[in-house]
């Protein structure tokens, strides 16, 4: 049975038990018994074997990159993404701030279609909370200062790229992005905001849109060396 399928009356129960979940994960007291609790059960878990070959290729990358024992694995209904952003957290046991999304972002004034540099690439994959839109103008200036503003700002306009081009360079479709396991190297960018999250743990696509990965932050920018910027 799915969560739409409830009693609208036992629905609006969920939705606020979601709300005590998340501001119990807010609290400072709480925290350290997460992260010994994640740490924990990341190092026990093992993937499903009948999870979508996708996300066992993300499992290995995440093996290559050195995150294979600190991530963990969920498994969520198909109408997910038809829930608010609190029931969702509540499924993951998570807080809403938490719940974060990988996009892939393309400069359509670059005059090349290399995206191997960070310092000038046409692509960059960006990951941000849901609650925090990103601010393109702001991304413009963090990207130029990489290479001391020596490129003209004329030259940047950042804009989502097509679904196509997202799925050809990542390897994924649509909410089930990851940034372990692309297809292609693109740069990654992590918005600042998500390193300010506690627990510092954020949930990201897995490679398919029904399943999710839970990675700690502090390790994720370590073993993949992303940018971090100021993006909201």
């Amino acid at each position: 049975m799915l969560v739409s399928d409830l009693d609208p009356k036992l629905q609006d129960a969920i939705e606020t038990l979601a709300g005590d979940v998340n501001s119990l994960l807010a609290q400072s007291c709480w925290q350290d018994i997460h992260n010994k609790r994640f740490k924990s059960k990341a190092k026990s878990e093992s993937l499903s074997a009948d999870a979508p070959e996708r996300v066992h290729h993300v499992q290995k990358a995440c093996q290559a990159t050195g995150l294979a024992e600190m991530c963990r694995y969920f498994k969520v209904e198909p109408d997910y993404y038809d829930w608010s952003l609190e029931r969702r957290a509540y499924t993951l046991r998570t807080s809403v701030a938490s719940l974060c999304k990988s996009v892939v972002f393309e400069n359509t004034r670059c005059e090349h279609n290399n995206f191997t540099d960070p310092l000038n690439s046409k692509y960059y994959c960006v990951i941000t909370q849901y609650i925090a839109p990103i601010n393109t103008a702001k991304m413009v200036d963090s990207v130029r200062e990489l290479s001391n503003n020596a490129i003209s700002k004329k030259k940047y306009n950042f804009r989502l790229t097509s679904p196509e081009n997202s799925l050809a360079l990542t390897g994924f479709d649509n909410n089930g992005v990851s940034p372990i396991g692309m297809k292609e190297n693109i740069p990654i960018i992590l918005s600042k905001a998500v390193t300010e999250l506690k627990p510092a743990i954020m949930f990201l696509g897995a490679g398919d849109v029904d399943w999710k990965i839970a990675v700690p932050i502090e390790q994720f920018i370590k073993q993949t060396h992303c940018l971090v910027m100021d993006l909201s």
